[in-house]
């Protein structure tokens, strides 16, 4: 007989015991917790007493809205029965098992003693708090910033950027925008270290993660910075598409960072630049194969423009309640070519050139079988992202001055000029022992951007979709147009 959280199987004790009713001798659940030693793992714990032996004690838990639970048993010291002892550590610190600091966690127990009685504690929320720190947190709407040390300032103007981000994307992506959504802000690289999934870009090895988005569980982590509005606003944009197409897997790369780069609310002119360059030397990359990014950084940027202005002219042409509809169809498991023309009335191939024509490029002709093109001799730009050392320890957490909210850290960007560039001006500047120290794109240029990675996996079931911002040096196409003009 399996008992159940029932008043005439259960009486409920004090705070939080249960006990079994009737003539069944009693197990008392004296203390239930669950603590965060993030990133290694959390602890469950549970004490009761019981006159008979308690056969297992089971948590069961479920990770945000991954729509799966787990369970593991817990180990149990009888030694000084009636009191039962039962622990478990639940290691997080591999890819497979991560959970992103900030998800929140549903659980509860189910004990079984030796007459194989079961009772149930009743469900209990447990936020997964990154341990190295103590949180603050700013809650506005929808948004919570958790945030730890002397920048309260910076929390609360992401909170209201993110707001403001959910009501322009609301309406765009069609998705639920009252389910909350936490942000945890780290103030340094040092930190944000700890707190990521380690992944591996090619383009990237070198680059700082600035947000990492878990859709899943309704979480994005931020590294404060110039580009954190920016960051955070992208980052939680691919929440939205993937609660509006029931997963992020299911919209294409183009359309979902577009999406994210429409939503961003610190937008960068960068990937105009390059968008511009692309159409200026044939390197559009046509939309159907944009499933994944470029190996070339440089066509990754392009990639980004291609999306974001694609999707403008999606919205801008046919209207916000259109690219919702495409949303919610991708969700019914229909392919991106279907979709487009079930909502549209033209499928990829329709878009890509109707795209192309409003920004004056050729449009797109499908290569004939045959032997490969010889590659433009043009040279590509390349960027490389080389960083400052990361600071050991983020602001004083006893200061109760925020003066240390508008410190940014140090980014030096090496760049590969043209060798068609002449200009003197162009060039990097040069440290006394010849290292480059600055770079020849302006601050503006270098503004907000990044890229994000393809979805993941997922961390435990197999089901949560990450996307990771990233660092990335940005230079302007200004010489190219300014050297197509001369």
């Amino acid at each position: 007989m399996v008992a159940v959280l029932l008043a005439a199987v259960f009486s409920f004790i004090g705070t939080g015991e249960y006990v079994f009713a009737q003539d069944t001798p009693p197990i008392t659940v004296i203390s239930s917790s669950v603590e965060s030693q993030f990133p290694e793992g959390m602890t469950f714990k549970l004490d009761a007493e019981s006159e008979l032996r308690i056969d297992d004690i089971r948590v069961t838990f479920e990770i945000g809205d991954r729509g799966s639970t787990q369970y593991a048993y817990l180990e149990l010291d009888q030694t000084s029965r009636p009191l039962v002892n039962g622990e478990l550590f639940h290691r997080t610190n591999s890819r497979d098992r991560y959970i992103p600091p900030g998800t929140m966690i549903k659980y509860w127990f189910e004990i079984t003693d030796e007459t194989s009685e079961t009772m149930l504690t009743e469900p209990e929320f447990f936020r997964f708090d990154d341990a190295r720190f103590e949180w603050h947190e700013v809650t506005l709407g929808a948004v919570t910033i958790l945030y730890h040390g002397p920048v309260r300032t910076r929390a609360e103007r992401l909170a209201e950027a993110a707001v403001e981000s959910l009501g322009i994307m609301g309406p765009v992506t069609g998705a639920d925008t009252e389910t909350p959504i936490v942000m945890t802000l780290y103030n340094n690289n040092a930190e944000m270290i700890g707190a990521v999934v380690s992944r591996s870009l090619a383009s990237s090895r070198e680059l700082i993660t600035e947000g990492q988005a878990f859709d899943a569980e309704s979480v994005v982590i931020v590294l404060a910075g110039r580009s954190d509005v920016g960051t955070a606003t992208h980052e939680m944009t691919h929440i939205l598409v993937a609660r509006a197409a029931r997963s992020s897997g299911a919209v294409p790369l183009w359309l979902n960072e577009g999406l994210a780069e429409f939503g961003n609310l610190d937008q960068t002119v960068s990937y105009e630049r390059f968008l511009e360059w692309a159409e200026g030397t044939d390197r559009l990359i046509p939309l159907k194969g944009l499933r994944s990014f470029p190996g070339d950084p440089n066509l990754t940027l392009v990639a980004y423009g291609q999306g974001r202005s694609a999707v403008k002219y999606m919205i801008d042409e046919y209207g916000e309640e259109k690219m919702a509809e495409l949303l919610a169809t991708l969700g019914t498991g229909l392919g991106i070519d279907t979709a487009l023309d079930a909502v549209y009335g033209f499928g990829i191939d329709g878009l890509e050139n109707l795209w192309r024509e409003s920004i004056g490029a050729e449009p797109y002709i499908e290569p004939t079988p045959g032997p490969t093109p010889t590659p433009d001799p043009e040279p590509t730009p390349t960027y490389k992202l080389l960083t400052s050392p990361p600071s050991s320890s983020g602001p004083d957490d006893n200061s109760d001055s925020e003066a240390n909210d508008e410190v940014e850290p140090t980014v030096f960007i090496e760049t590969t000029v043209d060798p068609d560039l002449n200009d003197e001006a162009s060039k990097p500047a040069e440290s006394d022992d010849g290292h480059i120290v600055e770079s020849v794109a302006t601050i503006e240029e270098q503004a907000s951007g990044g890229f994000c990675s393809s979805p993941s996996e997922g961390s435990v079931d197999g089901t949560s979709g990450a996307w990771v911002l990233l660092i990335v040096g940005l230079a302007a196409g200004g010489r190219y147009r300014a050297r197509q003009k001369g």
